[in-house]
């Protein structure tokens, strides 16, 4: 069996979040990760306009990986 890679997006402060098959999840993943942005527990610290550039980032991720074609298996 064939265990498929873990396809993850980065943050612009190196940080990696795993994409999640769940939509409902992975959108409270990415708001958590930019809370701590916003919040000053991560650096570079941001924001409120700043942290929803972010996050819009972090959307465009998932949504490009999202619409690419799944590679077939061997």
């Amino acid at each position: 069996m064939k265990i498929p890679k873990m396809v993850k997006i980065r943050c612009e402060c190196g940080d990696e979040i795993l994409l999640l098959p769940d939509l409902k999840e992975m959108g409270k993943a990415i708001e958590d990760h930019v809370d701590l942005h916003l919040h000053f527990l991560k650096v570079p610290s941001c924001t409120p306009a700043e942290a929803e550039r972010l996050k819009d980032v972090l959307i465009a991720q998932v949504i490009t990986i999202a619409s690419q074609p799944a590679a077939e298996e061997l």
